[in-house]
């Protein structure tokens, strides 16, 4: 397996703005509001938007917390903090900070809520940075993490063993692609408790460019092409592929992302 590149390397301008417009699809808008409700935001809080990426959910955090709340938004990737700087430029509740998950910028307990979407799942030393979480988080506080199993995917392909494998590589852009399957109790031993776990669906079932999945293709095959014996054309055949199951067949694609909420205890 070859090593999974640092967040610095797989985000740069122009893969963050291509992550922006998938941001930006309706599914992946209205994934976006469903994890909203379950932060349940009040006016007045702190807010950390932990891996804000392009400033959507900070801009989200900020509308919830009003103008008498703070918003604090991290990411590793400085353009990212670019889009996302420019984004949320109207809302002086808002500041961004370039950091890493284990070194957070805040003080003890200073944070209401934190919210991290998409990424726990790609840190390497994760439960050392669940520790450095639960520092940040009031006890009683609430951290909301949504992460992938990238085992989930339902992909329809006319060449189900290219599926596999173009799937199978894509996994080793993230450390831990199965996360889920751990974060409950990573969680609890890190500090949190009364952890509920809520599954949010993302089910594309037509050929689209606006839709998570047609623009996930184009990330996902500049990652894989190249490894794994998977060529240029490979990938451009997979995307035929799909266009061809969409006019001929009918299109689907189905991926469960989960939402994990916890309280931060006290003296733990």
């Amino acid at each position: 397996m070859t090593q999974a590149p640092s967040a610095e390397d797989q985000f740069d301008e122009e893969a963050s703005r291509r992550l922006e417009s998938i941001y930006l699809t309706p599914d992946v808008v209205e994934q976006r509001a469903q994890v909203m409700a379950l932060l349940q935001a009040q006016p007045g809080q702190r807010a950390l938007d932990i891996g804000c990426g392009p400033g959507l959910t900070t801009q989200s955090l900020a509308q919830a917390v009003g103008d008498n709340g703070q918003v604090l938004g991290v990411d590793i990737a400085a353009p990212m903090l670019m889009i996302a700087r420019q984004r949320c430029a109207s809302l002086p509740q808002v500041r961004f900070e370039l950091c890493d998950v284990n070194a957070l910028p805040c003080a003890d307990a200073s944070m209401d809520i934190a919210l991290a979407s998409q990424v726990y799942e790609y840190v390497e030393t994760i439960d050392a940075a669940l520790v450095e979480l639960a520092r940040v988080i009031r006890p009683g506080g609430r951290a909301v993490l949504v992460d992938t199993d990238w085992e989930s995917a339902v992909w329809a392909s006319l060449d189900d063993t290219r599926m596999r494998r173009v799937l199978e590589t894509w996994n080793e852009h993230i450390p831990h692609p199965q996360l889920p399957r751990t974060l409950k109790r990573r969680m609890e031993a890190a500090g949190f408790s009364s952890v509920t776990v809520t599954v949010v669906p993302l089910l594309n079932s037509v050929y689209d460019r606006q839709t998570y999945s047609i623009g996930m293709m184009d990330m996902i095959g500049a990652f894989v092409t190249g490894r794994n014996g998977l060529s240029a054309y490979d990938i451009s055949a997979w995307k035929a592929d799909a266009a061809a199951i969409g006019t001929e067949y009918g299109y689907f694609f189905s991926l469960s992302r989960y939402v994990f909420v916890g309280e931060r205890q006290p003296n733990h």
